[in-house]
């Protein structure tokens, strides 16, 4: 997410994820990882720690919501991140960022029929977002250079 988020001038201020190895790959591949890199648990995480910013992201785990996974849904062990993210732009209160991109697979449209994506769009309209979904075939993008 930073990589394409910076290649088109955004500047990452808050990162967070609960695996000490994806810590380790971020921090082997960003040297300011230490300046803002949170290792905790998203259901744990307080909202005061996060500093102003224009954009909030997620890709929240996709084992529950994969076609290819258990397809327990937003309730599943893994996926039920997204609700800690929702939490915490909850409590963010008047500091939440004006926008927010989640990614996640295919498969998020569907699962429990539809339901946990129609659930997460309530939230996010709950929070004051207007929300719009689109797919992106990862296999077909091709980026362009920057000017």
């Amino acid at each position: 997410m930073r990589l394409g988020l910076e290649a088109a001038g955004w500047q990452a201020v808050f990162a967070n994820d609960f695996s000490p190895g994806k810590y380790r790959m971020y921090k082997d591949r960003f040297a300011d990882a230490a300046d803002h890199f949170v290792l905790q648990d998203i259901h744990e995480l307080e909202p005061q720690r996060i500093p102003p910013a224009v954009l909030a992201t997620a890709s929240f785990p996709c084992n529950d919501l994969s076609l290819a996974g258990a397809r327990h849904g937003l309730e599943g062990k893994s996926s039920s991140a997204f609700w800690g993210f929702i939490n915490v732009l909850k409590q963010m209160r008047q500091n939440r960022p004006p926008l927010v991109l989640l990614e996640n697979v295919s498969g998020f449209l569907t699962s429990h029929k539809g339901d946990d994506f129609s659930q997460a769009l309530t939230a996010l309209n709950e929070l004051g977002y207007s929300v719009d979904a689109f797919l992106i075939d990862a296999a077909h993008f091709v980026p362009q250079s920057r000017v």
